[in-house]
């Protein structure tokens, strides 16, 4: 199993909040661990073939036990920055850079055995994080989906280039394989585990304030 860490894309919606990129933020829950860190730890527990996609000459992204990928933020998603690494002969699992994991959640990634194309997330919001809308954490899949996965990913940025539907590229790609309308927010259990946790995607300053991980305390409804 290879993991990639996604961390290679623009920084829009986080700006320069805190002087780090959105991936490095600390975890007060965690000693002040960066976001990354800690990702980088779940998964090598998981595998001992940890890629990162990060943006070129940024040092902070080199971390042990793992290969980094510097880039230059161009690419039409995450699933096209790390095309050329995907697995060629196992399974490849996804991991957005700017999600915080909890421990449960990466054993179900992990435990997916299906050969098949699967997505990781939230189809709607949460009472745990506060986070109103889904979100997609992690997505994997194996070198037979390859061909079928490209086919799709042309469509889904054709159509998001056009300005014919701009949702994000997961979302997009995961209707796609389902097929169903691309601007309609369809989950399909078949392809699709739900996660209901502390893992949330910290993708804004706001999102960043509100997550129990960044508090002092922990929420005492939820688990880490």
């Amino acid at each position: 199993m290879r993991v990639i860490i996604a961390c290679g894309g623009p920084q829009t919606k986080w700006g320069a909040h805190l002087g780090v990129p959105s991936h490095l933020v600390p975890l007060r829950t965690h000693h002040g661990v960066p976001l990354l860190y800690r990702t980088v730890g779940q998964a090598r527990e998981i595998s001992d073939d940890v890629h990162i996609t990060a943006p070129a000459g940024d040092h902070r992204y080199k971390i042990p036990g793992t290969t980094l990928h510097e880039q230059d933020g161009r690419a039409p998603s995450e699933y096209a920055a790390t095309r050329d690494l995907w697995n060629p002969r196992g399974r490849t699992v996804l991991l957005l850079g700017d999600v915080y994991f909890t421990d449960a959640a990466m054993a179900t990634i992990a435990a997916w055995r299906a050969h098949t194309y699967r997505v990781f997330g939230r189809s709607h919001g949460s009472l745990i994080t506060g986070t109103p809308y889904g979100e997609i954490f992690a997505a994997s899949w194996w070198p037979s989906q390859h061909t079928r996965l490209d086919a799709h990913l042309a469509v889904v940025h054709e159509t998001r280039a056009a300005g014919t539907v701009t949702r994000p590229p997961g979302w997009m790609l995961l209707r796609a394989w389902q097929r169903t309308p691309l601007d309609r927010h369809t989950v399909n259990p078949a392809c699709f585990s739900e996660i209901h946790d502390w893992t949330d995607d910290i993708d804004t300053p706001r999102d960043y304030a509100r997550h129990p991980a960044t508090r002092e305390g922990p929420a005492p409804w939820a688990t880490s």
